[in-house]
């Protein structure tokens, strides 16, 4: 990658709910932050593992993307420094191309930004970018509208969670509701059959029906409680099952959201700007302002060959990317500018250091969770090892 584009880019021991209806597989953060692995069935451990090896793969991508651009962003700082060091005669040379390039630009500037509201530095910076921004312009926007998609999913999986902890929270008060009428019944029987035996030993009656009947009403009621009690056993089992599910889809949706969100900010940051309606406004009025330069061409032709003058004085005095000085002239003029850029390269490139250790991360979390499932269910190390070895991840020790 050139250096034209620098300026880019879940202590409660965890329930193993099981039924023959369904089983689960997920994963928390724990209280120091590492995952902690619930088994489910085998085809469910063999999806999580599949998973992660897909969220190392990404995170390897990621991070070597992000370290190209790191290596060019530290290459064009080195380039600034040789540029200080350069003896006062020659960078005379260097300062005089600089300032022609810069009137140059200024007079086709004139023409150019006629009724325009592009700003100089989104036109310099565009210009550097204008083969990469509409590439780029497709992809940010299906970034944008996959970020709202996930948002919904985390309102609508939230929503889901919370109904489904009152869904279990109401269960449990039925639960206590039937142990309360157990309670009842049985002093109710128990009371009836005293008064039937005192009744009996004191009076000539005969109470054989009424203790039938109360024994069929202790019957009934228990009847009904043990059938109530055994339903609300099972709904709250299927409650805890669905709870489970939705914190591991959650927590999907969450990784998905910090990696679509960093990259969207990294681009603003990259092309100055807060959306991608803002960027193509921009951008399509830099083409307008683009078309209207070609008319100039003894202009750009002059601009040209200082240009060159330019890149090849830098390069005797070992500039690697002088080429790029060509759209930030002032810089060598003014110190000033020079410190802006000497700073927005370090912003960028703290920027990048972050992205890669944000992917390092995410690959280190899911390597662990690997080796948890590996641990928890040996039958399936082999299994891990060739799904490991088909995306090429070397399993750490």
């Amino acid at each position: 990658m050139g250096l034209r584009n620098l300026f880019s880019r879940k202590k409660h021991k965890n329930d193993q709910v099981e039924t023959t209806q369904y089983e689960s597989v997920s994963w928390e953060k724990g209280k120091e932050g590492k995952r902690s692995v619930r088994v489910g069935s085998q085809n469910d451990r063999i999806g999580y593992i599949k998973d992660n090896c897909e969220l190392i793969v990404e995170s390897n991508r990621q991070m070597e993307e992000a370290k190209v651009e790191y290596q060019a962003v530290t290459s064009y700082l080195t380039d600034m420094q040789r540029i200080d060091m350069i003896p006062a005669e020659q960078k005379l040379i260097i300062e005089d191309a600089a300032r022609k390039i810069i009137n140059l630009s200024i007079e086709r500037s004139k023409f150019q930004k006629k009724d325009s509201k592009l700003t100089d530095r989104h036109y310099r910076l565009f210009e550097q970018y204008e083969i990469q921004i509409p590439k780029d312009l497709p992809v940010i926007k299906e970034s944008e509208k996959y970020q709202v998609v996930i948002t919904q999913d985390i309102n609508h999986l939230d929503k889901e969670r919370k109904s489904l902890t009152e869904e279990k929270d109401e269960i449990i008060n039925k639960q206590s509701f039937l142990k309360g009428i157990a309670i009842t019944t049985c002093v109710v029987v128990v009371l009836l059959f005293l008064v039937f035996a005192v009744l009996t030993n004191y009076t000539d009656s005969r109470f054989t029906i009424p203790f039938l009947l109360t024994v069929l009403m202790g019957m009934a009621s228990a009847l009904y409680i043990f059938m109530e009690a055994r339903k609300n056993k099972y709904d709250i089992q299927i409650v805890q099952m669905k709870l489970s599910r939705e914190v591991m889809l959650m927590n999907k949706v969450k990784i998905k959201s910090v990696n679509n969100r960093n990259y969207l900010d990294y681009i603003y940051n990259k092309y100055m700007v807060d959306n991608y309606e803002q960027l193509k406004l921009i951008w399509e009025e830099y083409v307008r302002v683009k078309d209207e330069a070609r008319r100039y061409q003894s202009n750009t032709e002059l601009l040209e060959f200082y240009n060159n003058e330019l890149i090849h004085t830098l390069k005797k005095f070992g500039i690697v990317d002088s080429d790029i000085w060509i759209y930030q002239p002032s810089a060598i003029l003014d110190s000033k500018e020079m410190v802006e850029v000497r700073h927005r390269l370090n912003v960028r490139r703290q920027k990048l250091r972050e992205r890669i250790d944000l992917n390092a991360k995410q690959k280190e979390d899911a390597m662990s969770a690997i080796q948890s499932i590996m641990k928890l269910s040996p039958e399936l190390f082999e299994e891990a090892e060739r799904m490991m070895k088909r995306y090429k991840i070397q399993k750490t020790t």
